[in-house]
């Protein structure tokens, strides 16, 4: 009986460490992937730069018009959910991503 109870708890302790690891690859994916998309060599850095330095009140309508199309799209895929756990593959993108970045952190010493 005590043999039983020290496996299910080692047993929980090991899937809390495996959630918190892919707690942390997700955020690593996600801080990474926002920050090659937002960096000043990135893909978007540029031309928000550029269309700020122009039209400082055109960038902020349309970031604030970006914001609502996610918030948009995010409340219509809710009620269109078909496959059951389909809501698992960006979780699994972005903890890809984290691996990625934390590979290549470690190799290189840089994201």
């Amino acid at each position: 009986m005590e043999r039983t109870l020290r496996a299910r708890n080692l047993s929980d302790a090991g899937g809390f460490v495996f959630s918190l690891v892919l707690v942390a690859l997700a955020l690593l994916g996600i801080t990474g992937a926002t920050y090659h998309v937002l960096a000043p060599d990135g893909l978007a850095g540029p031309w928000l730069a550029r269309l700020w330095a122009s039209h400082p009140i055109s960038t902020i309508l349309v970031l604030v018009g970006l914001v609502a199309m996610a918030l948009t799209a995010r409340s219509q895929a809710i009620f269109r959910r078909h496959a059951p756990g389909g809501g698992d593959r960006a979780l699994y993108v972005f903890v890809a991503l984290g691996t990625f970045f934390a590979v290549k952190w470690l190799v290189s010493g840089m994201l």
